[in-house]
């Protein structure tokens, strides 16, 4: 008797084990997805430039100007991508820092970043460069992390920028788009 007990416990041990063994971590209902949405990927390279217009800026120069660009860019792992910036520009000390910035891929999932840097006067305009930190999104970049150097020229009379991706990388589940 003793036997058959011993052997129906290791039985349904070993079956519950498995059991266990075969299910997911995430403790989040399967009703509600998004919950248990897995970690970014491994760091990828990311290239990539963007064409954006702006206001003009107002004469004489105010010390502090918000500029709001608007534009496409056409970067990796996003594809042909909208571009909003608002930034807070310091003249006088030659630096700028992004109150918004984000870029939304043809699919609607938006990638969100900060940004600070510098620009010094350059022709008619200014040259700048950054370090963009990606924080998160929607879709696929809902966890996204990752940073960017980015350098480009502004022109005041035309009102538009060219920034490129000199270096970067970034994270993002691609399971979210069947990437």
């Amino acid at each position: 008797m003793r036997t058959f007990a011993t052997t129906t416990v290791l039985i349904t041990l070993t079956g519950v084990l498995a059991a266990c063994a075969g299910e997911p971590a995430s403790t989040a209902p399967p009703d509600e997805p998004g919950l248990a949405r897995t970690a970014p990927s491994a760091p990828r390279p990311l290239t990539g430039r963007c064409e954006t217009s702006f206001a003009a800026p107002p004469y004489p120069l105010p010390p502090v100007l918000r500029q709001v660009d608007v534009g496409s860019c056409q970067i990796s792992h996003l594809g042909r991508a909208a571009m909003y910036l608002v930034q807070d520009i310091q003249f006088a000390t030659g630096t700028q820092v992004s109150v918004e910035f984000t870029f939304t891929a043809p699919n609607g999932d938006v990638l969100r970043a900060t940004n600070v840097g510098t620009s010094a006067p350059s022709g008619p305009g200014v040259r700048f460069q950054g370090t963009t930190t990606f924080v998160g999104g929607t879709g696929r970049f809902a966890n996204a992390n990752g940073e960017a150097r980015l350098e480009g020229t502004a022109n005041f009379l035309t009102n538009t920028a060219t920034l490129a991706v000199v270096d970067g990388w970034i994270a993002y589940d691609a399971s979210e788009s069947g990437q």
